[in-house]
């Protein structure tokens, strides 16, 4: 039996009423500006579901074609007034490196950060305030955008939406894990004789990584998410320091609502405690850059990559 196959065995049903209401610096503004524009990097405005809202991104085509796997990146979401925000160009380097190891990425900025707000905005304005309802429509409306954009793609065979994987960072975390339970949920289309002969619609969200998540994000039950996480055959990885103490506190609670245990479930669940105050997207820079790009790369190849989910149409039949 593949550790696919073993951890598929506990996959228990969901439904999508539990996700929600159940109880830059200098150096950054620089890489900011080096962006790469070449013909397979390209900048995305999308418009979320239901309302509109924009959401820019970035655009990493693969060049290894309809095989390939697709990551999502994700900075905090804290809000515009967070002291050091971040955006998605903060996850350059990261998105360089996935690509040229072959995946398609999409580095995303969430409503109220970044360049995700309306046009002539202030940046003052109380519409950019954050609310507890922003993390369900970022979940439920922001997400589906990314995913939208990125089931195009797969239909033009340019990468396998069945191998998707989220990289996220602090509340950000909690978004991902959100989506990944409502992607699991949905139902196939109703053109086949039984479900595992339909169509599907979602399935896709195959790993997470999660950098000092934030447990306690407004409007998303935490508790329930990373539970129903547990019965997926989805791959996790948490790394928080031990030496910022909310963090480590936060990423065990976490980590313990998802681990299995046993060796054939060692490469699935993972939990790494790194030494030093460092939180958030300082794993991202410094000294700290390459190895956690090295890491990513290495966990998401193994997780996704590898994976025996080979590229399928998900145009319905009835269409």
């Amino acid at each position: 039996m593949s550790i696919y196959s073993a951890i598929s065995m506990l996959v228990q049903p969901c439904v999508l009423l539990t996700l929600f209401c159940l109880g830059g610096s200098d150096s950054f503004a620089q890489a900011a500006g080096q962006q790469a524009a070449s013909s397979n990097t390209r900048e995305e405005k999308l418009a979320a579901e239901s309302d509109g809202w924009p959401i820019h991104a970035t655009y990493y085509e693969s060049a290894a074609g309809k095989e390939s796997p697709v990551v999502i990146l994700l900075a905090g979401a804290e809000g515009l007034d967070k002291k050091d925000a971040r955006n998605r160009r903060v996850w350059q380097n990261t998105a360089l490196a996935l690509q040229k190891s072959g995946f398609a990425v999409m580095t995303v900025d969430l409503r109220k950060h970044g360049d995700s707000i309306p046009e002539a905005t202030e940046a003052d304005s109380p519409l950019l305030k954050m609310v507890p309802n922003d993390y369900v429509f970022m979940t439920a409306r922001d997400m589906e955008a990314v995913k939208t954009f990125l089931l195009n793609e797969h239909q033009s065979e340019k990468l396998n939406i069945r191998k998707t994987g989220i990289v996220a960072v602090g509340s950000s975390a909690m978004v991902a894990a959100a989506f990944t339970v409502a992607d699991w949920a949905k139902k196939p289309y109703p053109d086949g004789p039984t479900l595992e002969s339909s169509t599907p619609r979602g399935q896709d969200v195959r790993a997470l990584i999660m950098y000092s998540p934030n447990a306690n994000v407004k409007g998303i039950n935490s508790s329930t998410i990373m539970k129903t996480i547990k019965g997926l055959p989805v791959a996790v990885h948490v790394i928080a320091s031990k030496d910022v103490k909310e963090d480590a506190r936060n990423a065990d609670r976490i980590f313990k609502a998802v681990e299995i245990k046993g060796d054939d479930f060692k490469d699935l669940r993972k939990h790494t405690i790194a030494a030093g105050e460092i939180t958030a997207e300082g794993f991202l820079e410094g000294r700290f850059g390459d190895p956690t790009n090295a890491d990513i790369t290495e966990f998401l190849t193994k997780n996704l990559k590898q994976i025996d989910t080979p590229w399928m149409s998900r145009r319905s039949r009835l269409e």
